[in-house]
């Protein structure tokens, strides 16, 4: 039903070349498609171990940075924190709103800018971070997160091993959902991992990209810092079990702002 209702925008979306990646990208539902393994139970067995290692007060105030459809929201919230959601695509928060109540709010927001209202932990989750042309907006992100934390703000970020990653990378592969396939192609181009997604539905040719900043464990450190952050701990995957430079699948670092 999603993939219907939107089809007609998403044709509109994937021929302006104009926008950003993501804001075009992120906001079809195609996307959806494509990623549907991303399920509710990945999103509770990790926020389960993050939360209890966390231990945030009963009705902390959260913010879920880059939420998409909010399932890491809605697995916060079901913590007791009293959560907010925010993304770039108003697709993607018409569908997370859809789950809102007292504890749980989505709002249209891109990272880069001022955040109005102030948290005690901020979530970046699921490799939501890195999008842009230039380090220069990561520092954007980094400096709004900053100012919206209540001191002794805790943010986590939850970023790919892009060292394995890039080492592991598959550059060609295709995948088929509901009756549509994919054709991927994946290369490391000027330090970003760029995934051209190709395909076919009902008779029209659509074509996004996915580009990412192949930033590793030296890269954040530098960013953290600048923006007056500290890393806290290190975890290579959803258990929280120690980073591994080349075996871990993630990098998920619990910083504190200074």
């Amino acid at each position: 039903m999603i993939l219907t209702s939107f089809c007609t925008f998403a044709t509109m979306m994937h021929l302006d070349k104009q926008k950003e990646w993501f804001s075009t990208w992120f906001d079809s539902p195609f996307y959806h498609v494509l990623y549907d393994e991303r399920n509710e139970q990945e999103a509770n067995e990790f926020l389960n171990n993050l939360v209890a290692l966390l231990n945030p007060e009963p009705g902390a105030s959260a913010l879920d940075l880059a939420c998409g459809a909010g399932r890491h929201s809605r697995a916060l919230a079901s913590h007791g924190l009293k959560v907010s959601g925010c993304d770039l695509s108003p697709n993607s928060i018409e569908e997370a709103k859809k789950h809102s109540d007292a504890s749980l709010t989505f709002f249209v927001h891109d990272m880069r800018e001022k955040l109005d209202d102030k948290y005690q932990y901020i979530f970046n989750l699921f490799t939501s971070f890195g999008y842009f042309e230039d380090m220069s907006q990561n520092a954007l992100v980094l400096k709004s997160v900053h100012d919206a934390l209540i001191e002794p703000g805790i943010l986590v970020i939850d970023f790919m091993n892009a060292h394995k990653v890039v080492r592991d990378l598959r550059f060609r592969q295709e995948i088929k959902k509901c009756d549509i396939l994919f054709h991927i192609k994946k290369e490391v181009v000027n330090g970003r991992i760029i995934k051209t997604i190709a395909f076919e539905h009902d008779g029209k040719s659509y074509f996004f990209q996915e580009k990412v900043q192949v930033l590793e464990l030296r890269d954040f450190q530098k960013l953290l810092s600048d923006a007056h952050f500290e890393i806290l701990q290190l975890a290579g995957n959803y258990k929280l079990e120690a980073f591994d430079l080349e075996q871990s699948d993630r990098l998920i670092l619990i910083c504190q702002k200074k």
